[in-house]
């Protein structure tokens, strides 16, 4: 089968995101600026690609070259890649020819008689520029890993009236956001794309110097902070706050592609948590997606002890918190694939 490839760097960021209008699948991690966010890395190179088919597109694999061990792998950062995306409607033997072709050509890039592939693939799925929470095609993988890890993560279905998302939700959770929103003078502010470039500037600014105070060093190189700030201005984030009299006590950093959204990092001012300033935060950012029409929001994974995977204690407790929201779950999982 005659299949011809274009390189990532063979588009522009509008020809490339437009690519995924074509596709179907767990599109969100695939769009230009987060391709480039993960492999911004020391020592990891984007080399995604697109795959066409008499002229026309059928697959796209983002997929990453990364030196960081002693033999290459293909991988962004934490020994991942994103699920493959199809053109809808192919044929099963086609999407199968298209793994093969696949796994033989990274095979001759890393000159590996044998190839290990960590592919995660998550269950928020779209179809015409559309997400759904579904398990179209995600179990596909088995028939080519020796094992697996499953992960639960928590989704908020949008679409539920807001009444039924605040009855789902833990008392406990619901008492701290209560007690918050009675606080005088606390405001909840948002910055996206239409707010003034100057003030979302400044105030991501403050929000990465507050990160690094919290975090006690830099857990992430300088250039994924830029990509970042610039997927604001692409109208792919938002940027939440609280501000008490006026200052700044809490962030919250969340994603978006089309109508579903996630969370992505979040930071209190020491000080302020004993107000649980992060319950109320991200109850408001919920809110907020609901109303321009999101469907669902990522709270994020529930880690869970097992065979080939063991949760440090500091994602246990943020599992626990984050499970409080109360939501669907549903497996994200990553295929350790051999070929």
């Amino acid at each position: 089968m005659d299949f011809k490839i274009k390189k990532f760097t063979d588009f522009s960021m509008f020809e490339w995101n437009n690519l995924l209008n074509e596709l179907e699948g767990p599109i969100y991690n695939c769009n230009w600026n987060n391709l480039n966010y993960y492999s911004a890395y020391d020592k990891v190179k984007n080399v995604s690609f697109a795959i066409f088919y008499e002229k026309k597109l059928i697959a796209l694999i983002p997929v990453a070259k990364n030196s960081n061990n002693k033999k290459l792998t293909f991988s962004f950062g934490n020994n991942l890649i994103f699920s493959f995306l199809f053109k809808p409607n192919i044929t099963q033997s086609l999407r199968k020819r298209i793994y093969h072709f696949v796994f033989d050509f990274l095979k001759q890039k890393a000159k590996q008689k044998k190839l290990k592939l960590n592919i995660q693939v998550g269950p928020i799925f779209f179809i015409n520029n559309k997400s759904y929470a579904y398990s179209k095609n995600q179990f596909e993988l088995l028939e080519y890993c020796k094992n697996y890890i499953v992960h639960n993560t928590l989704i908020v279905d949008l679409n539920k009236d807001e009444n039924i998302l605040i009855s789902e939700m833990s008392k406990y959770h619901l008492r701290n956001i209560k007690r918050t929103s009675r606080i005088e003078n606390l405001k909840f502010n948002i910055l996206n794309n239409s707010s003034s470039s100057v003030i979302v500037k400044k105030k991501f600014s403050e929000f990465q110097k507050y990160h690094l105070i919290s975090a006690g060093k830099l857990t992430r190189p300088k250039k994924t902070w830029k990509i970042m700030l610039q997927k604001i201005f692409d109208n792919e984030a938002e940027l939440f706050f609280l501000s008490l009299e006026n200052k700044s006590i809490s962030y919250l950093y969340c994603s978006k592609w089309k109508d579903f959204a996630w969370g992505w990092s979040q930071v209190n001012l020491k000080k302020y948590e004993k107000i649980s300033p992060r319950h109320y935060l991200e109850w408001n950012a919920i809110k907020y997606y609901k109303s321009i029409n999101c469907r669902f929001y990522e709270i994020g994974e529930r880690y869970n002890l097992q065979k080939n995977f063991k949760p440090t204690s500091k994602e246990l407790s943020i599992s626990n918190f984050k499970e409080k929201y109360g939501s669907d779950k549903y497996p994200k999982t990553i295929f350790h694939v051999e070929v």
